[in-house]
């Protein structure tokens, strides 16, 4: 059985990382760790460039997320990352946050598919771009939780509008998926974001979102114990998007 690979980088939280609170805004933690798995890809030699040459690109699906602590502007943190498993559709990928001692900040679990450009669809893994992470093949990749989601016949829903712009699009020819999460967290007042701190995420993404699209941002309140709980839905062309459970 392979062993997979970790790759770590060191990264300094800059200012316009972060929001009114210092601390590092949750789409900026998405972009820094998919930077670092961008950047083990390029020392594999199966970057984003190589990947493009079969006309298929990378793309996230779900992520689950537990937060220790934030990273705050001025610490150097260190991005940790390991592609564990996949199969013939699916990739599981790890990431971790940590700081200057190696204490643990964020850890995410990761499930991946590649699309292809033609098509817009999901395809099947060529062996040439995964087996150089070293990642254990295996017939069943692990499942991460699915966001519960809105029930508008009975919750509170509070909604914004955003329409897409071109700078929202990423490689892939569709929204970077960091910014998912800005349209979560824009529809919560700033009241409640400069007194709160996420502590777990499940987003999932499933319809992608183009350029020119309107977007719809919906969001209501659930309590679990003592715990308080955002669920998120984007909306975009008539489907939905994506969907998240944000503990805070």
């Amino acid at each position: 059985m392979n062993t997979p690979d970790k790759y770590s980088e060191k990264h300094r939280v800059t200012y316009y990382e972060a929001d009114f609170t210092r601390r590092m805004t949750l789409a900026m933690m998405l972009d820094i760790v998919i930077l670092a798995s961008e950047d083990q890809s390029e020392k594999l030699r199966v970057g984003s460039d190589t990947v493009k040459k079969l006309n298929m690109g990378w793309v996230v699906i779900q992520y689950s997320i537990d937060i220790q602590k934030m990273p705050r502007v001025n610490e150097t943190i260190t991005l940790v990352t390991e592609s564990k498993y996949y199969n013939k559709f699916f990739a599981y990928r790890e990431f971790w946050i940590k700081d200057d001692s190696g204490n643990t900040y964020v850890h995410m679990t990761s499930r991946w598919v590649v699309m292809d450009y033609k098509t817009r669809k999901m395809t099947k893994i060529p062996n040439e771009i995964v087996e150089p992470y070293r990642a254990e093949k295996v017939v069943n990749i692990p499942k991460l939780p699915r966001p519960v989601k809105i029930d508008e016949s009975s919750e509170q829903v509070t909604s914004n509008q955003y329409r897409v712009r071109y700078l929202d699009i990423d490689s892939n020819q569709h929204v970077n998926n960091a910014h998912y999460l800005d349209w979560m967290v824009d529809v919560l007042s700033p009241e409640f974001l400069n007194t709160h701190t996420a502590k777990h995420i499940d987003l999932r993404y499933e319809n992608e979102v183009k350029y020119g699209y309107d977007v719809n941002s919906k969001v209501s309140f659930a309590k679990n114990g003592n715990d308080l709980i955002s669920k998120h839905e984007i909306y975009s062309n008539g489907k939905r998007s994506a969907s998240a459970n944000i503990t805070w």
